[in-house]
């Protein structure tokens, strides 16, 4: 067990506040203040350095968060459970749903590591081989290409404004039924 697993809930909420203002300020402009972060999460910049002593255990901190709820959002659409279609269409919902966490990986840096190299990532493409093999998912798109437009759908749902008269949940509904009617047999 470590250090992060025996948090108190009061720690693991200030931890998490930290994290998630890190996310959003640092996705939109990677040169924020750490005090701005600590503004934004509601502590004092002495708190966020006694979490995150610098900048780089920040980021550290915020990358092996974002991974963490990745795989938790993996476990929650129960890969397993019914059609390939079916379990890739809650994959998306619940990546959609956590779009302003992911906003960390869609912040335009990238990473020497493809799709199908993490044991999270295998999973998703064991989602869509599965809908190939029951006929649900187009045979036509892989799983490599799949993967990637729900990382651009999910950039979209997150990064271009609101039209007027467009509600957050009607961009949520959008984007799903894209990433979902794209995927469809």
């Amino acid at each position: 067990m470590t250090v992060e697993d025996q948090e108190s809930p009061t720690r693991e909420r200030t931890r998490r506040a930290i994290l998630r203002a890190a996310i959003g300020a640092l996705s939109c402009n990677p040169g924020a203040a750490l005090g701005e972060i600590a503004e934004t999460a509601g502590v004092a910049r002495s708190t966020l350095h006694r979490y995150y002593p610098d900048r780089a255990a920040l980021s550290a901190g915020v990358e092996a968060f974002v991974t963490a709820e990745y795989s938790d959002a993996i476990r929650r659409a129960r890969p397993d459970d019914g059609t390939g279609l079916a379990a890739y269409t809650r994959l998306c919902a619940e990546l959609i749903d956590g779009r302003e966490i992911f906003a960390w990986w869609l912040r335009g840096e990238t990473e020497e590591e493809t799709a199908a190299e993490t044991d999270d990532d295998r999973l998703v493409a064991g989602i869509v081989n599965r809908g190939h093999a029951d006929g649900s998912i187009d045979r036509e798109l892989d799983a490599d290409w799949l993967v990637g437009h729900i990382w651009c759908g999910l950039f979209a749902a997150f990064h271009l404004p609101e039209p007027a008269g467009r509600s957050p949940r009607e961009t949520r509904e959008m984007c799903l039924r894209t990433l979902v009617k794209t995927a469809a047999a």
